[in-house]
């Protein structure tokens, strides 16, 4: 075929007929994918894509997200409890099928990964009498119930996503799984296949028990491309089932030829490895404004310590002449070609320094949102007088600079920096730029509310924010409840500096918020806060369970919390004495 998108399509396709052919469920079943997964822009992929942006406006199929468990570099017992969280939200899945009623024990859950780490701490076994001896043991029930589950999708490394990667031992646990359970497993190659990582395929870097049965590949090949094992190459002979008018672009194979004997992985990973380096020095020199390389081969990343300098950076480095691609609210992706030569690969790090510097120097330019002045002075504005406005994705782009006008003001322009605030001594916090607002907004579970002085005319403060699984801000990816779907996090809360009653406006926005949050569907509400707004907030924020402390958050020394509410109030246990009066 001629894209990504259609190697995945007919991915698709295959695992959703051969559940059709091999099983009772006509439908073929649902497949799972992984939240931060992007796999292409086609109906069927958007099904499969996390990033709620491009699936806006299109229905397409429901189908389940599980979390991508990224590995945390040297917090091996995080990385460990989030590859349990994400087996058991797949492990659910499979031996429920999503239907109700079905039993999901955890006790169950822990015994069959138990096993799964005994087989793998003892290298040479037989890979297939494991798979058939674990099989057995399954119910028919279950066995019946994990034959809905047509297919698990996954990305090597996620690159749209952040080049976000996992564990090798996570990988390979996946891949067993599936196979006890019958499930077929893809590997979505499309951005990692051909080298980019200095494997041939990334999934060779997880030294996987035994091969996936669908591979996806195109970009670099020039044309869409699908492995499949033998199992589901069969259903490929169906006539009209797959093929296109147009598929396999004959110019786009000639370009392939000609590659095929250029291709050094040793390239690849001389040219990656000196990048990473420069990389790493770059994040040890600078540890205020860079963190977190990562990636493997030429795929590679680095996260900006503050999301509110993220795009002002990427701007620095393409004035200068680098192309960076964003990514997330907070990385930076950095993928030179296979052969850059080292000078250029020198000179790319040097703009980067430069840029940096740039942040360092306080030489950052802010963007103008000039809105009318509120009232004279600063005055206590009555909540009589306040009218709120319900932030949407349809009607934010005409109350954006009024929002970030609010934000500017409370927390003041980046060009207002003096020379070296951002290297040494307590840093103000910067506003969230433009575009973090308008890519929370326009997210499909996004709720925001602004409250407008009627007397002026003008925004005295907001509050904005979405589906936690939208975020990556400190905290998120540890929090308990990180891919159940059912907590709202509080992005940005701010008012005015000019009002007196601002602990008074900040509470009914919350509490407005959390009444919007409710009707949403949402169950708990998550946010990384300062100390004030908690301790002066409403009862039930005050009372809300403290997941993390940041006592200097970004240098600011300012403390910050990560919390979590209830968003109903919990009911207060009855008494033994007054059970029958109850």
């Amino acid at each position: 075929v001629n894209t990504g998108a259609e190697a995945v399509e007919n991915a698709i396709k295959s695992v959703l007929l051969n559940r059709v052919m091999t099983s009772d469920d006509r439908d073929g079943g649902f497949i799972v994918s992984f939240e931060g997964a992007f796999h292409g822009r086609t109906l069927g992929a958007l099904a499969v894509t996390h990033r709620k942006k491009a699936r806006l406006g299109f229905p397409t199929f429901d189908w389940p997200h599980i979390a991508f468990p990224v590995e945390e570099t040297g917090s091996p017992k995080e990385t460990a409890r989030r590859e349990d969280r994400s087996l058991k939200q797949l492990w659910d899945l499979l031996v429920s099928g999503r239907l109700p009623h079905a039993e999901k024990s955890k006790d169950t859950f822990r015994r069959e990964v138990d096993v799964l780490d005994e087989f793998l701490g003892q290298p040479g076994q037989d890979v297939n009498a494991f798979v058939q001896a674990q099989r057995a043991n399954l119910s028919a029930d279950v066995v019946r119930r994990s034959r809905r589950v047509a297919a698990v999708l996954v990305e090597p490394i996620q690159g749209e996503g952040g080049v976000r990667v996992a564990s090798a031992r996570f990988m390979r646990k996946l891949r067993l799984l599936t196979r006890i359970y019958d499930v077929p497993l893809i590997f979505d190659e499309v951005q990692t296949g051909w080298g980019m990582t200095g494997r041939l395929w990334a999934h060779e870097l997880f030294d996987l028990p035994s091969p996936p049965d669908l591979v996806t590949w195109a970009k670099k090949a020039q044309n869409g491309v699908l492995f499949v094992s033998e199992a589901l190459a069969t259903f490929f002979q169906e006539e009209k089932k797959f093929n296109t008018t147009w598929e396999g672009d004959s110019v786009g194979m000639v370009r392939l030829l000609a590659l095929l004997d250029k291709l050094d992985l040793e390239q690849v990973q001389r040219t990656g490895g000196r990048a990473r380096s420069g990389l790493e020095a770059l994040a040890r020199e600078y540890r205020e404004i860079m963190k977190n390389v990562r990636g493997a081969g030429v795929m590679l990343a680095f996260d900006v310590q503050r999301a509110d300098l993220r795009d002002v950076l990427l701007d620095r480095v393409f004035r200068r002449g680098l192309i960076l691609l964003p990514a997330g609210e907070r990385s930076l992706r950095f993928y030179p070609r296979y052969d850059t030569e080292a000078s250029a690969i020198d000179e790319a790090l040097s703009i980067l320094r430069a840029a940096i510097e740039d942040l360092v120097g306080g030489r950052v330019a802010a963007e103008a949102a000039p809105a009318p002045k509120i009232r004279v002075g600063t005055l206590a504005i009555p909540l009589d007088t306040v009218e709120l406005v319900d932030l949407t994705p349809a009607n934010f782009e005409t109350h954006k600079l009024q929002v970030l006008a609010v934000e500017q003001e409370r927390y003041g322009a980046a060009a207002q920096y003096p020379p070296d605030v951002l290297r040494a001594g307590h840093r103000p916090l910067l506003q969230f730029p433009l575009e973090t607002l308008e890519a929370t907004a326009t997210n499909p579970r996004a709720i925001g509310i602004a409250a407008r002085d009627r007397v002026s005319g003008r925004f005295v403060g907001y509050a904005l924010g979405s589906a936690l699984e939208n975020h990556d801000e400190e905290g998120v990816a540890s929090d308990p409840r990180f891919g159940e779907n059912n907590t709202f996090y509080l992005q940005a809360l701010a008012t005015l500096p000019t009002v007196q009653n601002s602990v008074e406006l900040e509470n009914y926005l919350l509490d407005s918020l959390r009444e919007r949050a409710i009707a949403a569907g949402f169950e708990f509400l998550s946010t990384l806060i300062e100390d004030r707004v908690w301790e002066t907030g409403p009862e039930w924020l005050r009372n809300a369970t403290v997941l993390e402390r940041l006592d200097n958050y970004l240098r600011s020394g300012i403390p910050f919390a990560y919390l979590q509410a209830p968003l109903q109030p919990v009911a207060e246990p009855v008494a033994a004495g007054d059970a029958t009066k109850a």
